[in-house]
């Protein structure tokens, strides 16, 4: 008797199909949406949230949460704008922000599993602090920080690819070679799997998710960075949207909560298909807040084909 062969595509191709699907979509909608400006202005706004994407993928992997990184950008933001207006060094105030983020992302990691936190209630804990920190140094409103280096820094291109994006590229290519082919890169997938069997393999488990979380800090002061850049503003409400449309992303992407699963490309496409998602309704001129809705009907809907799916061949 012949056993019956089953034909699984992969989640990276089935990725692929949804987002050249939807540039079809947008495309045949509104012929504006393929236009060079448009195009720029999307691939500008993708670099925060792909950012966001890179420093989340191996944390996710090695089964770590942070769901501060908004409130983290907005505070970031808030205090790199308020160091430049009362006179610091302009190049100081950007490295402070940088080193604020990670430091922020290491304290989580070491109080996460020192203390042997469950990662969504810490960092749901420090976002409710950053958030109201931002507040209350920024007394609520926007703090202006227009430059002559960030203007540029904002709109310079390089074979008329934004330099943002460039920095983008190149850190998908370091976080897919170190997951692909390094050592520590194993390290993660074994801890996402079992955490335990990584532990009695003698892998210093909570050393390597610390020093994730910190790496995650890091990103996410880089993305304030390059948020103030876009928006010329320090606002308590910088990184407010960032959370539901990175955490998409990944999810989307193929990045399981239980750990021990995915990769860059997925999360990469997960990106893509967000901002084409958020790019194509708004060009379509949907009310911004409809446009969360139908974000959040597509994440079910994606995310649900695939628990589908792999019950199906498992």
């Amino acid at each position: 008797m012949k056993s019956k062969r089953t034909f699984k595509i992969s989640d990276p191709i089935i990725l692929f199909i949804i987002f050249i699907t939807l540039l079809i979509i947008f495309s045949i909608a509104d012929r504006e949406f393929i236009m060079y400006a448009n195009i720029s202005s999307m691939v500008r706004n993708m670099v925060i949230t792909g950012l966001l994407g890179l420093g989340l993928t191996p944390l996710m992997i090695a089964r770590g949460l942070d769901i501060s990184f908004g409130s983290s950008i907005s505070f970031t933001s808030v205090i790199v704008a308020l160091l430049y207006t009362n006179g610091v060094n302009l190049w100081l105030t950007l490295f402070i922000g940088i080193i604020l983020g990670t430091i922020i992302g290491f304290i989580n990691g070491v109080l996460i599993e020192s203390f042997n936190l469950l990662p969504i209630i810490l960092t749901l804990g420090s976002m409710a602090i950053l958030q109201a920190l931002a507040l209350v140094f920024s007394d609520g409103s926007s703090i202006l920080m227009l430059t002559d280096e960030l203007y540029w820094f904002a709109t310079k291109t390089f074979i008329k690819v934004p330099i943002t994006v460039w920095i983008f590229i190149v850190l998908v290519f370091v976080y897919w070679l170190i997951l692909r082919y390094t050592k520590i890169g194993t390290i993660i997938y074994i801890i996402g799997a079992n955490p335990s069997l990584a532990n009695l393999s003698g892998i210093k488990v909570k050393k390597i998710k610390i020093i994730l979380y910190t790496f995650m800090g890091l990103i996410a002061g880089i993305a304030s960075i390059i948020m103030i850049t876009l928006s010329g503003v320090g606002h308590p409400y910088n990184g407010s949207k960032l959370l539901l449309t990175a955490l998409s992303a990944v999810i989307l992407g193929g990045i399981s909560l239980s750990g021990g699963s995915g990769n860059i490309w997925g999360t990469v496409l997960g990106v893509f298909i967000i901002t084409v998602i958020f790019n194509g309704l708004t060009v379509l001129n949907v009310p911004s807040y409809y446009i969360q809705i139908y974000q959040g009907i597509a994440l079910i809907l994606i995310v649900s084909a695939y628990e589908i799916r792999k019950r199906r061949f498992v």
